[in-house]
């Protein structure tokens, strides 16, 4: 279940979403996928980073253009990516889920391909609403520190390039491309362990 907060932040505000959603549990049928330690915000035509810069608008990004919380699903380089749309709808603006923390411990969803193909994400999961999707997200824990990095794998050359609208949760073995140094046991990067 998703509070009013973030019901509001996911309507209004691209990058807090980015960051609210580190620690909300991602599930599939209701079964716990995992936790999410690794967000990117992507916000829309000011955003040369972003699948809708300078107002860019095909059937592979119509999806984007939904109204906050749906999901936009799309595929790069053989890997479906996983998106929540935020804003209101025309805006164009969402957050890449990137990595999460598996309850198990393993290390299968530390990247959005590898995340994407533990959890069986296809095309058809694209365009659906989070309210009636078996993809839902639920409120869990909270980050002991949220991070901040450029965004991975941009190829842009402009200052969206470099702009820190990546965000994880800082010492969590699960985010993916971090540094192994500094590295925390999972249940001490979190302030509630539920």
């Amino acid at each position: 279940m998703l509070s009013k907060e973030f019901k509001h932040i996911i309507q209004t505000d691209t990058v807090a979403t980015a960051k609210s959603l580190l620690g909300m549990q991602l599930c599939l049928d209701g079964q716990v996928l995992g936790r999410i330690v690794e967000t990117e915000a992507y916000l829309g035509a000011k955003d040369s980073a972003c699948h809708s810069a300078h107002g860019k608008r095909t059937p592979k990004n119509e999806s984007m253009y939904l109204s906050a919380g749906h999901w936009y699903v799309y595929q790069i380089y053989g890997h479906q990516m996983l998106n929540l749309v935020t804003r209101a709808e025309n805006i164009a603006e969402a957050v890449l889920i990137r990595a999460l923390e598996l309850p198990d411990g393993t290390l299968l969803a530390n990247g959005p391909g590898k995340l994407t193909k533990f959890v069986g994400i296809s095309k058809a999961f694209d365009g659906q609403d989070l309210t009636t999707s078996r993809l839902q997200l639920v409120e869990n824990a909270v980050p002991l520190q949220i991070g901040s990095r450029s965004r991975i794998g941009v190829t842009c050359t402009d200052e969206w390039r470099a702009a820190p609208l990546g965000f994880y949760v800082m010492g969590n073995r699960h985010v993916s491309k971090i540094s192994k140094v500094g590295l925390l046991p999972d249940a001490k990067t979190w302030k509630i362990d539920n």
